[in-house]
């Protein structure tokens, strides 16, 4: 929701105030009467901030609400709009008073740090110093919310006297911690491993993947930490040990067996890192609301204890060194964080994997994508889609028809009237039974020949995997060399296994690999891929060959089998 700056909001011809309106459903305003449009004025601590146009309908007056968060910027309130949700996000320093809570009724709601206070009609009216539609909301209500945060104000009808909330004695807290900037220099991969070993914890060894997913995508160590324990508990998940899936993806309350498995647990946490700053972290993200842990708590978890949670857990790694909360960044409306290094998905290199295609039912074969992403966007997964269904097969299907049928669809994965009439429109043409539906008998003749695929049984070899996503659930994606990226589960590994050790519950998780010699050359962690043509080893020892994730570099050696041993994945 980017506006330019306003030097003079009673002057200022505002070009495309069309933020606020196009986010939401359009309000006849001919359904309200007696409306009259007037200019009004706020001030703030008695000096003049804006002077805008309000509009008095049904007996009190709606204020235009991009003009009041504009005024409300000046005191750290940031706004965000979503789906006729004014989301007020309030610095820690605001006390808010979330008592007696009856939020009423109303095509719109005004919500304080996520939560809705009030819900109020809008309406939306052409602003004459914009000559756009924008949104206005009644006065008197937005005026309750504020009260709420200690923002008191008086109304006659023409001014709005607007008095911020008196000084309050700056704190430090780990809920506010701005997430986006490094940990204090005293948490390093060592006193990680440290803190970690001391609650003998299996994430022990990996202190160096915390801090090295810190430094590439621009996300808190200390939270990377905690929030792995706060997800599996000081001894590790079934998840954790068997999946190395140290943040829960796929497990959600209503189907905990569907947790994605990764690679390793350093990439689980290096893919954190890049899906936490990207997609929660960083203003205009799909789940952005702040880049704090009160923040994602809107958006990542249904606990809401879950950043007061890891903000306990946080305070413990930082005392563990000595240190507290003062050391860290917190968050308010003006802070410019530093660009992560890199914004790419992580990947794991794979050194000298192989597998055999799998038979499925959708396709006659295995089709393959220049990138996860595309993959994702156009593989069918086999129910019939429908007038409320929506996803990645709508988007393909939507893309079919556009490109067949000239269609001029919104390619938006949401199958709604226009792409129902665009499927009769098809299925007229080819004088096909006219059910405005999708089925899998469609999808395997007109769309699935379009396709490339690797023939059923035919062995591949493997150079990469990333995480991916359908839906909720995580899909695991294949780089096939000489072809492209292949949706995992149809891929069956002929030597790819994980590291095993003796006890994954414990601290002792971390396997040295040695060279030919006898010098260790690597340490790996419980439940890493590698590739052996041998996985039973001979003479006490393991050859197995992997990559150092970091560099991308191919490596050979051997694992002792009283370090470790390996269990093999399909």
């Amino acid at each position: 929701m980017k506006k330019s700056h306003l030097v003079a909001l009673a002057t200022l011809p505002l070009p495309s105030l069309f933020s606020i309106a196009a986010y939401t459903p359009a309000v006849q305003a001919s359904t309200y009467q007696s409306q009259s449009l007037g200019v009004k004025h706020i001030y703030l601590s008695g000096q003049l901030k804006s002077s805008n146009y309000g509009l008095v309908a049904n007996n009190t007056t709606y204020m235009p609400i991009w003009y009041v968060m504009q005024v409300l910027k000046s005191l750290g309130i940031q706004s965000t709009w979503n789906n006729g949700e004014w989301n007020l996000l309030l610095p820690s320093s605001y006390s808010v008073n979330l008592s007696n809570v009856s939020p009423g009724f109303g095509n719109s709601s005004i919500a304080l740090n996520g939560r809705i206070v009030q819900r109020v009609n809008r309406i939306v009216h052409v602003d004459p110093l914009s000559g756009s539609p924008t949104t206005f909301m009644p006065i008197w209500y937005v005026m309750q919310v504020l009260n709420r945060v200690g923002i008191h104000s008086t109304w006659n009808g023409t001014d709005w006297q607007i008095t911020p909330p008196a000084a309050i004695p700056a704190k430090g807290s780990f809920t506010n911690v701005d997430l986006r900037y490094a940990a204090p220099g005293n948490i390093t991969a060592s006193s990680i491993d440290s803190f970690l070993k001391s609650h003998n914890s299996p994430f022990t060894g990996l202190g160096g993947s915390y801090v090295y997913a810190q430094n590439t995508y621009g996300v808190d160590a200390n939270y990377l930490v905690s929030h792995s324990i706060e997800e599996c508990g000081w001894t590790g998940s079934y998840f954790s040990t068997e999946q190395n899936n140290l943040y829960g993806y796929g497990a959600y309350d209503s189907t905990p067996n569907a947790a994605g498995m990764f690679p390793s647990a350093d990439y689980a946490i290096r893919f954190q890192a890049w899906e936490v700053r990207n997609n929660y972290l960083t203003p205009g993200a799909s789940h952005y609301v702040a880049p704090t842990l009160t923040g994602m708590n809107h958006n990542y978890a249904t606990d809401p204890q879950w950043a007061s949670n890891i903000a306990a857990l946080m305070n413990e790694v930082a005392s563990s060194v000595n240190d507290s909360v003062q050391s860290y960044h917190q968050f308010t409306s003006s802070t410019s964080a530093p660009a992560p290094k890199s914004t790419d998905e992580p990947v794991f290199y794979l050194n000298g994997a192989s597998g055999t295609v799998l038979a499925n039912s959708t396709y006659s074969g295995l089709p393959y994508y220049s990138d996860p992403g595309t993959g994702e966007a156009h593989m069918f997964y086999g129910q019939t889609i429908q007038v409320g269904s929506a996803g990645t097969n709508v988007v393909t299907l939507q893309l079919y028809l556009n490109k067949t049928m000239n269609s001029g669809l919104q390619v938006d994965g949401q199958f709604g009237p226009a792409t129902k009439q665009a499927v009769l429109n098809f299925q007229s043409k080819y004088g096909l039974a006219q059910s405005g539906t999708w089925n899998y008998g469609l999808w395997k003749t007109y769309i699935e020949p379009s396709y490339s695929v690797i023939p059923t049984g035919t062995n591949v070899h493997i150079d990469q995997m990333e995480q991916g996503m359908f839906g909720p659930y995580v899909v695991e994606w294949y780089h096939v060399v000489g072809y492209g990226w292949v949706n995992a589960r149809y891929i069956n590994f002929s030597n790819v296994y994980r590291v095993t050790v003796q006890n994954p519950h414990s601290a002792q998780t971390s396997v040295p690999v040695y060279d030919g010699s006898g010098q260790q050359i690597a340490t790996l962690h419980s439940g890493d891929f590698v590739v052996s043509s041998n996985a039973a080893g001979s003479g006490g020892s393991i050859a197995i060959q992997f990559a150092n994730e970091w560099t991308g570099q191919m490596m050979s050696g051997y694992l002792r089998a009283s370090d470790g041993s390996l269990t093999a994945q399909k």
